[in-house]
């Protein structure tokens, strides 16, 4: 359980036949490619070296790849086949996938067809849009009965327009029919906002009637439509009939491809595996003649690679060797089973620099006890474990999906022992059911009788999980040869700390404590300030370090947060039994409950792991990880065949 050593390795090659070992290296899948581009730029470098630039052949497949991606997704809207929640990736062997990609022609062919027909879909509907909204402009008008196009005639003007409905239509057509007699309106329609208007006039009265109308705010509409309003729109929906039915037509060409579909996407992650390897040539540098890589290997990997090497065609010149001292190198955890899944929880914060151990194995513990004790229902700890399980044997989820389902499981599995141990399964609901015949007594104790005990427990386990890692930053001072330094900054300090906590004990242990308190301040108050060559600032440096005790003590108030979130699971749970059993254990009431019960208790349980999560992360980030932990380091990336769809074997591995 540690940071896998790594070797560094440098190959220095031909210029052609860089294609072929960086195809070998893709195949191998164990090295972490440094990039060089830095090296080429440098004053020593400037001349000789340089780094090729691949960004044209780079942009025409992230052009191919985007097309293949759109013709996936459309051909992924008509696939009536059964979908899965975790697509798994489908296994297919080199000469399935080789003549596969020999046949791209044919496959582009399908792409290009497919891209066709998707802007043509994307033109009717553009289209469809255009008519409907033609339609729904002419259905106020829907009783007007002269053609759109007849506007006018030698002696009249025929006028369409709107007034807003806080007009008073009627007063502003009697007035108009008082003073402008050559003229008729027509009330073709009204709704809230406006009324709707059909005027003739006579052409000498045109001016006048138009001062009128503007002053009572009408505004004029065009229509750049020929024949009757109840035509027009005929016309229209006839037209989106056309298109649904091409549209029709267009899906089922789309859908005769579908047999093609596994192909395409064989084609979708072979376009991404040659953009992943002309993308790492940027990495490179090279000379007229010849290129030159470095990276990292993990050590368990060396051999094989070497042997693997040795069997290719291309001649290299191949030098690994182990890290110089303080040399940094990619990152590469190695734990066991159960501590691998807590990995995440780590990779979310940052990865320990190559100086550093890694925390994963001493976190763990603490990570499974904090969550089962925020979460503490053996109900939702056994939900949560099955489910985990299902997902974990039936899609075997890899990467960071992988080690996240592999910790809830295990979370899952401590919800269920400290559930039993404070009695809670499904909360109270076996209490509710029996009207209180049958109880489920706790192994331990109930945090809903008994919230202070939980409290002071509490505070035992995050002084515990405190003095873990203060021991911790004591190990790693020492590490660093540190030894004295670990002795005044760490062990001087569990000095006055256990003499406080005995204090707070009472009894005999106070006694203890009284003198532990006086000698770990008195160490304290001497070396904290060692630094300094005044004696007086040393002292005083010294003494101003004893504050120090309140931080201490804040964060185990900080672990008050696991009495809190265990007592909102058990009391939210509480109250989705009591809203089930309302109504009884009629037929009815059942139905209820069981409505209730499934709502009420997966949104518990899936908000309460969210929160069970974030603060136990809490907890290792802010409280744990905060006396001994710096981070920074950069994750292991080897350079590999990475797909989307397909996992092709029987190739040669590590």
């Amino acid at each position: 359980m540690a940071i896998v050593k790594m070797y560094k390795v440098s190959i220095i090659a031909l210029e052609q036949d860089k294609p072929e070992i960086l195809q070998a290296l893709m195949n191998i899948g164990v090295m972490d490619i440094t990039d060089m581009s830095d090296k080429a730029m440098s004053e020593e470098w400037a001349g000789i070296l340089n780094v090729e630039n691949p960004e044209d052949r780079l942009s025409k497949l992230e052009e191919y790849i985007e097309k293949t991606k759109t013709a996936l997704s459309y051909l992924s809207l008509y696939d009536n086949s059964k979908k899965t929640l975790f697509e798994t990736k489908r296994k297919i062997d080199e000469n399935t996938y080789r003549e596969i990609i020999e046949n791209q022609e044919k496959l582009w062919a399908v792409v290009e067809e497919i891209n066709r027909m998707d802007e043509k879909l994307k033109e009717l509907k553009s289209e469809e849009n255009r008519n409907e909204n033609l339609i729904n402009s002419l259905i106020p008008w829907s009783s007007a009965e002269i053609p759109l196009d007849l506007t006018n005639t030698r002696n009249t003007t025929v006028m369409y327009g709107v007034i807003p409905a806080s007009e008073d239509i009627n007063r502003i057509i009697s007035d108009i029919e008082r003073d402008i007699q050559e003229c008729w309106i027509n009330i073709i329609n009204s709704d809230k906002e406006q009324t709707y208007l059909q005027i003739i006039t006579h052409n000498s009265r045109l001016e006048e009637l138009n001062n009128y109308l503007r002053q009572n705010g009408f505004n004029k509409v065009n229509f750049d439509l020929k024949g009757t309003v109840k035509e027009n729109i005929e016309k229209f929906t006839d037209n989106i009939k056309k298109i649904n039915e091409e549209r029709e037509k267009l899906k089922d060409k789309i859908i005769k491809y579908l047999d093609k579909k596994n192909e395409l996407e064989v084609l979708y992650d072979h376009l991404n595996i040659q953009h992943d390897k002309i993308g790492m040539v940027r990495r490179l540098v090279k000379t007229n003649k010849v290129f030159m890589l470095e990276g990292w290997i993990p050590s368990h990997s060396v051999n094989a690679f070497k042997d693997y090497f040795s069997k290719i065609n291309a001649e290299c010149a191949l030098e690994i060797r182990e890290p110089e001292k303080d040399e940094e190198y990619p990152v590469l955890l190695e734990n066991n089973r159960f501590v691998q899944p807590f990995e995440v929880v780590t990779e979310l914060y940052s990865m320990p620099k190559t100086s550093e151990f890694d925390p994963n194995p001493y976190l763990a513990p603490f990570f499974f006890m904090f969550f089962g004790l925020m979460l503490g229902d053996a109900g939702y700890g056994i939900m949560l474990s099955l489910v985990t399980a299902f997902i974990i044997y039936k899609y075997k989820p890899e990467g960071t999906m992988g080690k996240m389902m592999r910790l809830m499981f295990w979370c899952g599995i401590s919800t269920t022992f400290w559930g039993a141990m404070f009695g809670g399964w499904f909360g109270d609901i076996v209490d509710k059911v029996t009207s209180g015949r049958v109880k489920i007594n706790p192994i331990w104790f109930n945090p809903m009788d008994d919230p202070m005990k939980l409290l002071v427990w509490s505070f035992i386990f995050g002084g515990v999980h405190l003095y873990t890692a203060m021991g911790l930053n004591a190990y790693k001072l020492i590490r660093e040869g540190k030894i004295l330094d670990a002795i005044y900054d760490v062990g001087f300090w569990y000095v006055l700390l256990t003499g406080l906590v005995l204090l707070l004990a009472g009894g005999t242990a106070a006694v203890v404590g009284k003198y532990m308190t006086i000698i770990g301040a008195v160490l304290l108050v001497l070396t904290q300030g060692r630094n300094e060559k005044n004696i007086i600032k040393r002292l005083g440096k010294g003494i101003l370090s004893l504050y120090n005790a309140t931080s201490f003590v804040s964060d185990v108030l900080s672990y008050s947060r696991l009495l809190a979130l265990g007592l909102s699971t058990g009391i939210i749970a509480s109250v989705i039994n009591t809203m089930g059993t309302l109504f009884g254990l009629s037929i009815p009431g059942i139905i209820v409950l069981l409505i209730v019960f499934v709502i009420g208790h997966g949104f518990n349980i899936l908000i309460n792991i969210l929160g069970a999560f974030v603060h136990s992360s809490r907890l290792q980030y802010v409280e744990f990880f905060g006396k001994f932990y710096e981070g920074g380091g950069k994750a292991y990336k080897p350079f590999k065949i990475n797909t989307k769809y397909i996992d092709i074997i029987d190739r040669r591995k590590m």
